[in-house]
């Protein structure tokens, strides 16, 4: 946005100051697109030219696509404003409670509403605030409106694995699950309970990328990934005009470390899987950028990132479960060959030999449920396409799960550990 302040009424001046405050809140430090999209749509609003504002100039104006965006084919506008509501939510639930003016995005809407709250008189009481609805367009303040501006994406075709999961193919059905579906979290007494996000589960999960970057960075799930501070040797790469497919975050996969690296990661006693996250964006061919890695000084099958699944720039995961920390208290990872390369791992406390359970969702944000399971972005896709349904979701628990699907041709490749039977359960 120009930094020019523009000619605008005294209301818009109140609606301009309010955009100021959240932009300078810190809430967007470290989300740029969310910024350029915030500002974009704020720019047509005070220009009176909310028209104009559409999937496709969002895409190429704010979030700087190319011409020949689709937006059938990327999700990234959708994406992008279902993250930035998020963050509204949370700012005016926390920080920004006490704000006269509020800024929202309704859910399936890219214009900016300025709500307001007006001051409620009482004949035997001092002036409180109240919330009230604003005359046009506007969103209801009411509890159950609340709940349904903050639905997280997620799935018609969502994948639970009870110990891990790998999908080669997946056709899309027509019909319900099976006689028996399950239901997640159903309050007793209460209809169809929804179970709300949670930002006070404790993740114990460790997640590192690496690359150039030393700034954590903060996925679409709202996940924290520290910048790489345990690996010595090789060296850093960015690619950053690669489109990575099977992920909502491309950054985490367009840069990393590569050649002969060694890592030392310090964690508490215990046992541990460790996910290693690659996508091939060097354009190599084949057999060219074979990764020979050894976990605790125990070697592991040499790794070829783009046979895994076809081709480059495409997310490829491997898991290791079972392991514990060496006598100097880290996990050692030892990359030994000159074609060697990652862009990030996760780490997370398991005792289970088979790994920990996977559950995830068609869409681009984390959701736990009310029985206390957390349902992870979904990730590892090649092919088909994601859809959102905001309306018509089934009367039960956890409907949100719903939201989100992939439909068309498309393959899952999930990461598991080698050699361990797992149960899959698909929903519909």
């Amino acid at each position: 946005m120009a930094s020019a302040h523009p000619t605008i009424s005294a209301e818009q001046e109140e609606e301009w100051q309010e955009l100021q405050a959240v932009l300078q809140s810190g809430i967007l430090d470290r989300a740029s697109n969310l910024r350029h999209f915030l500002e974009y749509v704020a720019e047509q609003h005070f220009a009176g030219k909310t028209e104009q504002i559409k999937e496709y100039s969002i895409a190429v104006h704010a979030l700087h696509r190319q011409e020949q965006f689709d937006p059938q084919s990327d999700t990234i506008v959708r994406v992008s404003a279902h993250t930035l509501r998020k963050k509204l939510e949370h700012y005016y639930s926390t920080e920004g409670a006490d704000h006269f003016i509020q800024i929202r995005l309704p859910a399936g809407k890219y214009v900016l509403q300025f709500w307001r709250k007006k001051l409620v008189y009482s004949p035997s009481q001092e002036p409180v605030d109240g919330a009230t609805e604003p005359p046009g367009p506007t969103i209801s303040a009411n509890r159950s409106d609340r709940r349904g501006s903050m639905y997280l994406g997620l799935v018609a075709a969502i994948i639970l694995l009870t110990l891990g999961l790998t999908i080669s193919k997946h056709k899309r059905a027509v019909t319900a699950i099976g006689p028996q579906p399950r239901v997640l979290g159903r309050k007793t007494g209460s209809g169809a309970g929804v179970a709300e996000a949670s930002q006070t589960v404790h993740d114990p999960t460790m997640r590192i990328r690496f690359g150039g970057d030393s700034h954590p960075y903060t996925d679409v799930a709202g996940q924290t990934w520290q910048s790489d501070h345990y690996c010595t040797g090789g060296s850093a790469f960015s690619h950053p005009n690669h489109e990575i497919e099977g992920t909502d975050d491309q950054i985490l996969f367009q840069e990393g470390r590569e050649g002969k690296f060694q890592c030392r990661i310090p964690v508490p006693s215990g046992t541990y899987q460790l996910l290693l996250l690659f996508a091939d964006t060097a354009g190599d061919k084949e057999a060219a950028r074979q990764v020979d890695l050894s976990v605790n000084d125990s070697a592991t099958a040499a790794l070829d990132i783009v046979d895994e699944v076809g081709g480059g720039d495409i997310v490829v995961g491997k898991v290791y479960a079972g392991i514990q920390p060496t006598k100097d208290g880290t996990i050692h990872l030892d990359f030994t060959s000159e074609g060697s390369f990652l862009n990030a791992i996760e780490l997370a406390p398991s005792k289970s030999a088979a790994g920990i359970p996977i559950r995830m969702l068609a869409g681009p944000a984390a959701f736990h449920d009310g029985q206390g399971n957390v349902w992870f972005p979904e990730r590892f896709f090649k092919g088909g396409r994601r859809t959102f349904h905001a309306d018509g979701l089934p009367k039960v628990a956890n409907a949100r799960l719903f939201e989100w699907e992939r439909y068309g041709h498309f393959s899952y490749h999930i990461p598991v550990v080698a050699d361990k039977e797992y149960k899959v359960t698909l929903y519909f």
